[in-house]
């Protein structure tokens, strides 16, 4: 996130009449219905996405826009389009924003902690004085060791030197050169062995 300070009197134009498109995502393709609304606030939109989404669906909002040039398009507000693989640290944000928001709301109602296909989400991290950079948010232990998961030996001994590497380090030092990559690597081979159990978040880059 940034801050820029700027001169209100930047803008050309205003409305009072924002449009929104509400985005719900369900099932094991995560089919979308969509409803826009007029008229209005952001609170009735957020209303009344999480009524239409319920117990077993996500869901995002989008500004709509009509530009003269290049026709109708949108802005997303929260969340994104969830079938749209993401492609940078914002979009997983995004995406994670939308799941954490379901299963959050699915912990609290005592549902298992599972999004529209089934899967459980896994969360890819290090953090101080642990020894496996697995976690599962909103679950009854949040961390996790390797042998709670279905994965290679191979993969399970990868994932534990990767995280050693990061702890063997001073707080106050860069990881080191390389480090980011490999994970980006790790996490590609948990996605490969979990793709049927699970979706694996690289929450190391999202800090």
């Amino acid at each position: 996130m940034r801050g820029i300070q700027v001169d209100e009197r930047d803008s050309s134009w205003e409305s009072n009449e924002p449009r929104y498109r509400i985005y719900v995502f369900e099932g094991a393709g995560s089919a979308a219905t969509t409803v826009d609304l007029v008229d209005a606030s952001l609170k009735d939109v957020e209303w009344s996405a999480t009524t239409l989404a319920g117990d077993n669906r996500l869901w995002s909002v989008a500004l709509v826009v009509d530009d003269s040039a290049h026709g109708r398009g949108l802005i997303w507000l929260v969340g994104g389009d969830y079938n749209s693989p993401p492609k940078s640290p914002r979009e997983w944000r995004m995406r994670a924003d939308m799941q954490d928001r379901l299963l959050s709301h699915r912990s609290r109602k005592n549902l298992p902690l599972t999004l529209p296909d089934g899967r459980r989400v896994i969360r890819l991290f290090p953090d101080w004085g642990r020894e496996w950079p697995l976690w599962e948010s909103f679950s009854e232990h949040y961390t996790l060791d390797a042998e709670d998961l279905p994965l290679s030996s191979e993969l399970a001994a990868d994932l534990y030197e990767w995280n050693a590497v990061w702890q063997a380090r001073d707080e106050t030092e860069p990881v080191p050169d390389g480090w980011i990559e490999h994970g980006r690597q790790l996490h590609a081979r948990m996605q490969a062995e979990l793709d049927a159990v699970a979706e694996v978040r690289p929450d190391f880059e999202l800090s």
